[in-house]
């Protein structure tokens, strides 16, 4: 009896022992497992770049992969909309009425003052100021890239390629099917457009006048290029077709540019004389199918500017349309 007791206990603690091991051995292998993980982890962080090289009209820039404290002239808004807060931004940019409430804490630059940029102490610097001294002066103070105005002539390329720069891909393409979701309010004008029916774009800049064709100039993006509105066709042959963005003309051959809808800005001390007879000539003048644009909301050229523009200009043209009804 007292002999089957003791190989009973004695098997007992070899399955005892055997347990010990294999909890061992699954705890040792469990603590492998994750310090590989912790370090996979940290080889994966440590082999993220921490710079990336842009392509600009000074030849490659090594920027910031992932900047913190950028400084921007021109393309704040498109900033904005990728998820990224600069931490400052020219007097101009922060005066645009699209972006007003997404301004709070970024500190202005004034007229883009070299020791404005410099108190902010910035690590990426983007600017749309072509001027050589200007990348001179900005690019001793951070990484420093020019984009030029114009260079991005449609809000898909400009969110897309600033996106791109930024690492921004995603936030990019989110938004801008957002845009496009928004841009099918264009079907309701087109719904109350007659076929045929012209736009134009008029300015009276100072002591000039000016016709302006689908850039970044008086909303000229979203009405030809979004809205899809049809452009006068000296418009089209002069500008569009030839890839400018305006012309300066003679007051006295406005009529060879009207449309049957004129939207028209007065800016920088321009006025428009309503009694003169050319502009009273005019088939759109008589119509009453003028629309005078307000300077603030149609001079920016941003991509959320646009949007914006888009919408009130779709709201105009069906509010005169129902009204004719």
């Amino acid at each position: 009896m007292f002999e089957q007791k003791s190989k009973l206990i004695f098997s007992l603690l070899i399955v005892l022992a055997m347990l010990l091991a294999a909890c061992s051995s699954t705890g040792s292998q469990l603590a492998k497992n994750k310090a590989s993980s912790e370090g996979e982890n940290e080889k994966a962080e440590s082999e993220q770049p921490e710079t990336r090289i842009v392509k600009t009209i000074h030849g490659d820039i090594e920027i910031p992969a992932n900047a913190q404290r950028i400084v921007v002239d021109a393309y704040l808004p498109t900033l904005l909309l990728l998820g990224e807060k600069p931490v400052g931004a020219t007097k101009r940019d922060l005066e645009n009425v699209h972006i007003v409430e997404l301004i709070d804490e970024i500190d202005s630059t004034g007229e883009n003052a070299v020791e404005a940029n410099m108190s902010l102490n910035p690590d990426l610097i983007i600017s749309a100021d072509a001027e050589k001294s200007t990348f001179d002066s900005l690019s001793i103070i951070a990484p420093t890239v020019i984009i030029p105005y114009e260079t991005y002539r449609d809000v898909y390329e400009e969110v897309n390629g600033i996106g791109e720069m930024l690492g921004k891909e995603k936030e990019a393409k989110a938004w801008l099917t957002t845009f496009d979701e928004k841009m099918q309010q264009r079907e309701k004008v087109q719904e109350v457009m007659t076929e045929g029916e012209t736009v134009s774009i008029f300015g009276a800049f100072g002591k000039d006048t000016y016709i302006y064709g689908d850039g970044i100039y008086r909303g000229g993006q979203a009405i030809y290029k979004h809205l899809q509105l049809t452009p006068q066709e000296n418009i089209k042959k002069t500008l569009i077709d030839a890839g400018e963005t305006y012309k300066q003309i003679s007051f006295e051959v406005m009529n060879d540019y009207a449309g049957d809808y004129i939207f028209f800005d007065a800016s920088n001390g321009g006025a428009l004389d309503k009694e003169d007879p050319v502009w009273a000539s005019i088939d759109a003048v008589k119509n009453d199918h003028v629309f005078y644009l307000d300077a603030k909301r149609f001079w920016p050229f941003d991509p959320i500017a646009v949007l914006a523009q888009a919408e009130e200009v779709a709201d105009m043209l069906v509010a005169k349309k129902n009204s004719e009804k």
